[in-house]
């Protein structure tokens, strides 16, 4: 019996085969490690970004304002670690690599695409990512951030799963996200937070997935009893 768990892939909108859970968390503990603190999107994903200064997640071309009530269940297998660099306050290259599935992206050298002002920020950063899917509108979106704190919080949740994926409870998280302000050098800044509202088993995650489906077939049929019928030819008065 094959021990494969599939995210099913209306869920996702892809499928990733994890061979063992523990080996998983093992790899999201490593990650949680390389916490400053101590690519593209992928298919199916809109960009999902934070701001800072305003303290507000939004998502896709559109910049819808995302509310801290909305629930949201992050998807475990798409971890990603690696590297952003800045420059002339913009995102120059980003190299990121999914933990489970990917190999380690190399730090790289400190002056690659330089020369950078570092009292601007300018450099490579370290940086994590993940994919998250609304529960209650359906959107999925790609999050990635190099910030210090949004890295943190990253790094908190891989750790949070990694303890109890290797116990064998529950460990899909269903979160808000939640800006939380701060104070730094007098002024007032936001940081990205994922509260945690539940844990989802990954039966659970497969229910949702068939739920969704379902969804979309009972869709289907209404659409096809409300085409209009053709009409039948009048047939023509005799002579």
């Amino acid at each position: 019996m094959s021990n494969d768990v599939v995210v099913p892939k209306s869920t996702f909108g892809g499928k990733v085969a994890v061979a063992d859970m523990k080996s998983l968390a093992q790899k999201a503990q490593v990650a949680a490690q390389n916490n400053p603190r101590g690519g593209g999107a992928p298919n199916g994903s809109d960009y999902l970004n934070f701001s800072g200064k305003r303290g507000i997640f939004t998502i896709g071309k559109d910049k819808r304002q995302i509310s801290s009530d909305e629930r949201w269940v992050v998807d475990v297998t798409s971890f990603e670690e690696g590297w952003v660099c800045w420059k002339a306050r913009k995102p120059e290259a980003s190299r990121l690599s999914n933990i489970y599935t990917g190999a380690p992206v190399a730090q790289p050298d400190p002056e690659e695409r330089g020369p950078f002002d570092h009292n601007k920020g300018e450099g490579w950063h370290a940086a994590k990512a993940l994919v998250v899917k609304s529960l209650d509108g359906g959107e999925q979106g790609y999050f990635k951030n190099n910030s210090v704190s949004g890295v943190g919080e990253i790094a908190d949740l891989m750790e949070e799963f990694s303890e109890r994926a290797a116990q064998d409870q529950p460990c899909w998280p269903v979160v808000c996200l939640v800006p939380e302000e701060f104070d730094a050098q007098g002024f007032t800044n936001f940081k990205p937070t994922f509260e945690v509202q539940e844990w989802m088993s990954t039966e659970d995650l497969a229910t949702l997935g068939q739920d969704e489906e379902d969804e979309d077939e009972d869709e289907d049929e209404i659409e096809e009893e409300e085409e209009p019928k053709a009409k039948a030819p009048r047939k023509r008065a005799r002579a």
